[in-house]
């Protein structure tokens, strides 16, 4: 369908004869008369004539004025192009399938624009030279969407605000998501995947819980996080078989910091608490969960070496207010030897109990500060001390 156009008019030259023009017609007209052999009624029919051109001239140039400063209210078609210097179609506005449409065409003649409408609202399409779309602004039945893609069809980013919540999304040539990002309620998070559509990282935010990162093996199985919770902190690692290998964070119940090591089966194997009014504790377990060896610091600045067998502690190396302490126990836990500074006197001693734990024989500085040695019976009464003071002439 050829456009419609619509006529104007423009003024042409004036044609008014001015007042002294007119009177220099009449007076030759007069004396056209008096030469003349004509009747006076011709020359009064001459005189109406000129008179009436004159008019007829002014009527014509007086309506043409007046169209020519007319500006149409409204141009109604059903389709309008507009064309370049070689009659090629630029821009067209007409009908679409789903209502108005309006198409640009580049200097090369190829159609870069689209502007119209598709089921559920506005669409805007974009395409480059070579005819390849690279962008489009779209509604849909849910919200709206927002697309910028590769012109060789590599990939594309997609935001979009629809559904139960918006998001952006990048996606491979396959259009499979590669990052997404979203946001819902009080979270919001941040997400990339393999080819396969495994999660291989993910940040996230949640109100009320606080922010967590992610990172997983290329089948989607954990390899490390790191959260956040109320007060404090939290970084977890796995094993390559995905077991739990690792976790240090700030502990629950105090300010303190904690560290725990698993082995293969995940068990804990090595555990340090850090607690800032009680001290610290290392400790490496055993394959039960039970612990092998402790290193502990005391509140009172004091600290604690054990060792210990099926949970119970074999060998003691600590520090106390009096000086420096060993124990040597029975598997049972009691104590069989004791080596220390004495508190009776000025210097060490060494106790060597019995299965019932009481002193057998002790080795010691006595109140002089000479060496001294007792030796009891079973039930602990002294049976016989000897002294290097006694043993003097």
């Amino acid at each position: 369908m050829n456009p419609t156009s619509t006529t104007s008019f423009t003024s042409a030259p004036s044609q008014t004869l001015d007042a002294s023009a007119m009177s220099a017609l009449l007076e030759r007209i007069d004396r056209l008369e008096a030469e003349s052999t004509l009747s006076a009624q011709r020359a009064k029919r001459w005189r109406n004539g000129a008179i009436a051109v004159s008019a007829l001239a002014v009527a014509i140039t007086s309506l043409a004025a007046t169209q020519s400063a007319r500006t149409p209210d409204v141009i109604r078609a059903r389709r309008f192009e507009v064309v370049d210097a070689n009659d090629k179609v630029v821009l067209l506005a007409g009908i679409g399938q789903n209502g108005g449409q309006l198409d640009v065409w580049g200097n090369g003649g190829t159609n870069v624009l689209r502007l119209g409408a598709n089921g559920d609202g506005g669409d805007l399409a974009v395409w480059n030279s070579k005819q390849q779309g690279v962008a489009a602004i779209y509604a849909t039945a849910q919200g709206g969407r927002i697309e910028a893609t590769m012109g060789d069809g590599s990939g594309a980013a997609v935001l979009r605000a629809e559904g139960a919540a918006p998001a952006l999304a990048i996606t491979d040539a396959q259009d499979r998501p590669r990052i997404v990002a979203t946001s819902a309620g009080g979270s919001s998070g941040i997400s990339v995947r393999s080819e396969g559509g495994q999660e291989l990282i993910a940040l996230g935010a949640s109100e009320g819980s606080g922010g967590i990162v992610r990172v997983a093996q290329p089948d989607g199985t954990i390899a490390a996080q790191m959260l956040a919770f109320d007060k404090g902190g939290l970084v977890e690692c796995a094993s390559r078989t995905g077991g739990r290998a690792a976790m240090f964070g700030a502990t629950a119940a105090d300010a303190g910091g904690s560290l725990l090591l698993y082995g293969p089966d995940g068990i804990e194997a090595v555990s340090a608490h850090a607690k800032t009014e009680q001290g610290s504790r290392l400790s490496l377990l055993g394959a039960t969960g039970q612990p092998s060896a402790v290193i502990e610091s005391g509140a009172d600045n004091t600290g604690l070496f054990a060792v210990f067998a099926d949970g119970k502690r074999v060998v003691g190396l600590g520090g106390s207010a009096a000086g420096g302490l060993l124990n040597l126990s029975k598997p049972d836990g009691r104590a069989v030897v004791v080596a220390g500074a004495a508190t009776d006197a000025d210097g060490g001693a060494i106790s060597v109990r019995g299965g019932s734990g009481s002193q057998l024989v002790r080795l010691g500085v006595d109140r002089v500060g000479a060496g001294e040695v007792a030796v009891y019976d079973g039930t602990g009464t002294r049976k016989r001390v000897l002294n290097a003071t006694a043993a003097q002439p």
